[in-house]
């Protein structure tokens, strides 16, 4: 029998625990579209509050100790706040993390006082490897977005963690103080956030090599995990 490898075991323990924590802030909900899509392990979790339309949590966890653990999580304020849109993601083989993004994601036009956390925050990271964008994260990554790859020793990856979880901590116990009202439509904003991350070629591809057929993928992508409103 196949064992887990232990990268994976402790990708497992942190996404068990960002579970708790979006448990703690947000109330859970079922998304019905991700019923007819059979996509063997596969684990969709959502959430929502009075300030959160979404908060999803997707892990893909390989069952025979090969290919790539994956963990997707993305935070979508509701239409008439004004809050960044926290984007995170973590690719890993079994020996290492091999591709990991974090970003506070703003909207457009207005200087939230989350910017001025993550700036610190990533501030002299020996690991952060930061590298040109590709036009489509260009239009909607921040300034200070984190990314990282080839994190394979034990203190590489204890402070990858630590560094993740504070920027996500700070992004949810800050929330009743941050979380401000507009009256600006910000549904455009979302929708171009979601319109961009749709353009990223590998999304498709990494899909697609899963053994997941075109239609399951576009229905996925376009109607669960960046939905337009």
């Amino acid at each position: 029998m196949e064992q887990t490898p232990k990268l994976w075991k402790t990708l497992n323990e942190y996404a068990n625990y960002l579970e708790a924590k979006f448990d703690k802030v947000f109330e859970r909900y079922e998304e019905p579209k991700i019923n007819k899509l059979n996509f063997k392990n596969w684990n969709n979790t959502f959430w929502s509050s009075n300030v959160i339309r979404k908060c999803h949590l997707k892990t893909i966890v390989p069952k025979d100790g090969n290919g790539h653990w994956l963990m997707h999580v993305n935070v979508f304020p509701n239409t008439n706040i004004e809050l960044p849109i926290l984007g995170f993601n973590i690719a890993a083989s079994p020996k290492k993390i091999t591709s990991s993004f974090m970003d506070y994601s703003p909207l457009y036009g207005f200087a939230h006082p989350y910017h001025d956390y993550m700036e610190m925050r990533v501030a002299g990271l020996e690991w952060n490897m930061p590298q040109n964008l590709p036009p489509w994260a260009s239009e909607i990554f921040s300034g200070d977005v984190l990314t990282a790859d080839n994190v394979d020793t034990d203190a590489e990856l204890n402070h990858f963690i630590q560094v993740m979880t504070d920027l996500i901590d700070y992004y949810l116990d800050n929330l009743n103080a941050n979380a401000l009202e507009t009256r600006r439509d910000i549904k455009p904003l979302l929708n171009r956030y979601c319109q961009n991350q749709k353009l990223n070629p590998h999304l498709h591809r990494s899909i697609l090599d899963m053994g997941i057929s075109e239609q399951d993928k576009n229905d996925y992508v376009n109607n669960v995990l960046f939905e337009e409103i």
